[in-house]
């Protein structure tokens, strides 16, 4: 028993194959930009999370270093000398250290 496929029918398959594979081709390409859409958002949404992490802590650190340096200004406040010299003092040992740091980043 042989089953025979006339010229008619192989054309009108193959052009339903090309339009199968036209439809299908740009359905995966539409998945494919809505997959990797929602993968950049993701990934946004944990850089931005850990950016507001980061930030919370540089606000805390500051805060704590200028506690630590009004501590260091009473500090010599308490050990006798006079509270304009002792702030005076601090300042300018901070700006020092400032100004060596960055000669460093210059090099």
């Amino acid at each position: 028993m042989s089953l025979e496929i006339s010229e008619k029918t192989r054309q009108r398959s193959v052009q339903q194959a090309v339009s199968d594979l036209k439809t299908d081709a740009g359905l995966l390409i539409r998945q494919e930009i809505a997959l990797a859409k929602a993968e950049v958002k993701e990934k946004v949404a944990a850089v931005a999370k850990q950016a507001a992490f980061f930030a919370g802590a540089g606000v805390l650190g500051y805060t704590g270093l200028l506690v630590l340096l009004a501590a260091l200004v009473l500090g010599l406040v308490a050990i006798g000398v006079v509270a304009w010299l002792a702030a005076l003092s601090v300042g300018i040992v901070i700006l020092l250290g400032a100004f060596f740091l960055v000669q460093r980043a210059r090099r």
